[in-house]
């Protein structure tokens, strides 16, 4: 896309409220995962409206989206799932929606569908299954069950939210679990898909094994966060952190990280998306990452003041990091559009980059098919945006505030006064020194809803974000 493209028209779906399926579009999709198959692009979610047994939605381009139908048609396919669930839970389950799936490539061809059915909402009798069909679109049929809990709150994880990662060595590791059992990891078998140790429910009920062997390690001892996802990415640039403004940047490290990302917070309320970084796939606590992990997104917007038209995003996450087969990498999460609104949820999803520290940073933006890309210091130096700055608090929204100036000098002005420096370096990195504070950054090309053009924005991390979008 060329750095000058202005578009005058949106190119994004509405937020359109129809009834009909046919026509949700990004409509009512909640938990979304991704998968490329043959050049088109589907969306698996959460079920919800009717359309409970996980709803699927394909895309030929990542924008425009169309409802296609359940992965599940026939209700029955789950039987030996409920079967199991309710000898566990000791009763009919209440719950009637399938939840957080997440589809990959079967080794022997086909898909496999990693999902979860939990018993009643806010308790763990919840169960993980496998399920394979020849066809992304299914119909799935289920395989067989791969984790199940029952209930004792902080003994046992919950068996929800499955993702799966590939690691460095091609082994296939599954990580789920939320809330008070904190985020398990489990290795599963890369021919077969199931679990690698060929362990059961009975195995653990009976007490030939222990909970730790059947439920997995703990990556995270978190009491509020769910939906997880890892990622693995090799050659990371990591740049030193003390290079002074007015100094030559210092070349990087490279390295290999496993990411992991999860939401925590209340889904109503306080939703934030949380990421953690670490050079193998065991804990993700440390290095300056802790339980609460490095907060990534919040409830904010770039309207200006609460009279302003536009959206919010508000309480958004339980997102999955996806790559294209061309490379791009975007974060895929649910959002609502306006503060303090308890449904629905839209689809977005919005262009990933990374900052000279290696930690993730996204576009505060929906997106609008552009890709990362070189970006000249022309594009930066003396021009105003918008910015967004985000706090430990999580239950107030943050609106936009104008007048961020990114001088030609170097300097940092915001309402015509001196508050720090800026740099750009290597293809987009930017670095950002605000109130003493140093940010690290990407700058990336987006599309301005709020302006209908395209422009450039930038994304920062340090202990919070700061997100800015070029004003026009």
């Amino acid at each position: 896309m060329d750095k000058q493209t202005t578009l005058l028209q949106p190119p994004l779906p509405p937020f359109g409220r129809a009834e009909s399926p046919t026509e949700w579009g990004i409509l009512n999709a909640h938990d979304p995962s991704l998968i490329e198959a043959d050049g088109v692009f589907y969306a698996f979610s959460t079920g919800n409206n009717g359309q409970d047994l996980y709803q699927i939605r394909r895309s030929p381009d990542l924008v425009r989206w169309e409802y296609v139908g359940q992965a599940f048609p026939d209700g029955a396919a789950l039987g030996p799932v409920l079967a199991q669930l309710c000898a566990v839970y000791g009763k009919p389950v209440e719950n009637t929606t399938l939840w957080a799936p997440d589809v990959v490539p079967a080794a022997g061809g086909g898909y496999w569908l990693y999902g979860c059915f939990t018993a009643e909402f806010g308790n763990n009798y919840s169960a993980l299954f496998l399920a394979h069909a020849a066809q992304i679109c299914g119909p799935y049929t289920v395989a067989e069950n791969l984790v199940v809990s029952g209930g004792q709150w902080g003994m046992t994880p919950n068996a929800i939210d499955a993702q799966i990662v590939y690691g460095a060595d091609g082994k296939m590791f599954m990580t789920y679990g939320s809330f008070f059992g904190g985020i398990r990891i489990l290795e599963l078998d890369a021919a077969t898909g199931r679990r690698k140790d060929g362990f059961s429910w009975d195995d653990y009920r009976s007490g030939r094994i222990s909970a730790r062997q059947y439920y997995g390690e703990r990556l995270l001892d978190a009491d509020d966060a769910e939906g997880s996802v890892a990622a693995f990415c090799e050659n990371v640039p990591v740049f030193p952190r003390h290079t002074p403004f007015d100094a030559p940047v210092l070349p990087p490290q490279h390295k290999n990280f496993y990411y992991l990302m999860a939401s925590r917070g209340s889904l109503f309320r306080d939703y934030t998306m949380r990421l953690w970084r670490s050079e193998t796939p065991g804990s993700f606590e440390g290095a300056g990452y802790g339980r609460a992990g490095k907060k990534l997104s919040g409830s904010c917007t770039w309207r200006h003041s609460a009279e302003e038209p536009g959206f919010d995003f508000f309480a958004p996450g339980h997102n999955d990091i996806f790559r294209t087969s061309d490379g791009r990498e975007l974060l895929v999460y649910h959002n609502r559009t306006r503060f303090g609104e308890g449904w629905p949820h839209y689809l977005f999803l919005s262009l990933l980059a990374r900052n000279a520290d290696g930690d993730f940073v996204f576009s505060l933006n929906r997106y609008a098919g552009e890709r990362l890309r070189p970006v000249g210091r022309e594009e930066l130096a003396g021009k105003v945006f918008d910015a967004i700055l985000l706090t430990a608090r999580d239950d107030e929204p943050v609106y936009a505030r104008g007048g961020f100036c990114l001088g030609e000098d170097g300097s940092l002005e915001v309402g015509g006064e001196k508050k720090g420096r800026w740099r750009l370096f290597g293809e987009n990195f930017v670095d950002m020194e605000y109130c003493g504070e140093l940010f690290r950054g990407a700058a990336m090309p987006a599309y301005i809803e709020r302006a209908g053009r395209f422009g450039v924005t930038i994304s920062l991390l340090s202990e919070f974000p700061l997100f800015l979008n070029e004003s026009f």
